[in-house]
């Protein structure tokens, strides 16, 4: 399996249906973090497939903006933390 590398996905988009869709994809790809910042752990596939889903939509109301975030950087936790769903078991049945 290829390497996946760990990304940050915002976006601001105004109108409520181009924003449900914005989120029913990045669901498909990571989770929420913020209520329009998703991180994401995408392959290379992965990142054609996101960004080929995202472009699909053809929003007139916003954009979606999507960051790599690279090994050597910190991520530092300000306040109440979020439970990361990669940090814990995961089960494969």
């Amino acid at each position: 399996m290829k390497e996946a590398g760990e990304f940050v996905v915002a976006y601001d988009v105004s109108n409520d249906i181009e924003r449900r869709k914005v989120d029913k994809v990045l669901l498909g790809f990571g989770f929420r973090v913020q209520k329009s910042v998703f991180e994401c752990k995408l392959t290379r596939a992965d990142q054609r497939a996101v960004i080929a889903a995202l472009e699909a939509l053809d929003l007139h109301t916003g954009s979606v903006r999507i960051y790599r975030v690279y090994g050597g950087t910190q991520v530092r936790t300000v306040g109440k933390p979020i439970n990361d769903p990669d940090s814990d078991f995961a089960y494969v049945v």
